[in-house]
């Protein structure tokens, strides 16, 4: 379709050693005093109650699990680190939206206010609202409609 390469994998960045550069003292700090993440497949894979989920349950399920993963102890998210999500989650239906009016309201609301943050229920809402307008929304309907 859009020639994404984003994965269900978890998107922190870790303080992961590049070659040719030295990690800062805080840097190693940090990443010594951060749990190590579980990929979102092993944490789905540990979730007895979907078994053999169908895969709208599986794709929820997974939804749940990367906000989970980004949000904060208190389960919300700011607004930084939702835009940040979306870019890395959900490039393929923002590509090309950029331009559009509606678009810009969804992001111009992000942007507005950084100290609040976002529960659940808002960014589940935030990605519906994105998916609807997105033009990869029709290419998938139309995807059906060709088989």
């Amino acid at each position: 379709m859009c020639g994404c390469t984003a994965s269900s994998a978890n998107t922190k960045q870790s303080s992961v050693p590049r070659p040719g550069v030295t990690p800062s003292r805080e840097t190693t700090s940090a990443a010594a005093s951060m749990p190590k993440r579980i990929p979102i497949s092993k944490q789905l894979a540990s979730v007895k109650a979907l078994g053999k989920g169908s895969d709208l349950e599986k794709a929820f399920a997974t939804a749940t699990l990367v906000y989970s993963n980004a949000a904060d102890p208190e389960d919300k998210l700011s607004k930084a680190g939702a835009r940040t999500l979306l870019q890395t989650q959900f490039g393929c239906f923002i590509q090309g939206q950029e331009n559009k009016p509606k678009y810009k309201e969804i992001i111009s609301a992000l942007e507005e206010d950084l100290d609040n943050k976002l529960e659940f229920e808002d960014f589940m809402i935030l990605l519906l609202s994105i998916a609807l307008m997105s033009d990869l929304l029709q290419e998938i309907r139309n995807v059906r409609n060709t088989k």
